[in-house]
């Protein structure tokens, strides 16, 4: 059940990091969209998992 509970917080986190990003850097005209994979590769990953799905999305 523990497992179960942290699995669902750090979800829940990933997902709120993902459109705190999106909405600070919107101005500049860059989004992440909001999806399965990347809510998964944020929870992960954490930090880093944003700033490479950026650097995906701007460079390649």
């Amino acid at each position: 059940m523990k497992k179960i509970v942290f699995v669902i917080k750090r979800l829940v986190i990933s997902l709120c990091m993902l459109y705190a990003f999106d909405v600070i850097v919107s101005s500049a005209g860059v989004m992440i969209p909001i999806n399965a994979i990347t809510v998964t590769s944020v929870a992960c990953l954490g930090m880093p998992g944003i700033f490479g799905l950026f650097i995906l999305q701007n460079f390649m």
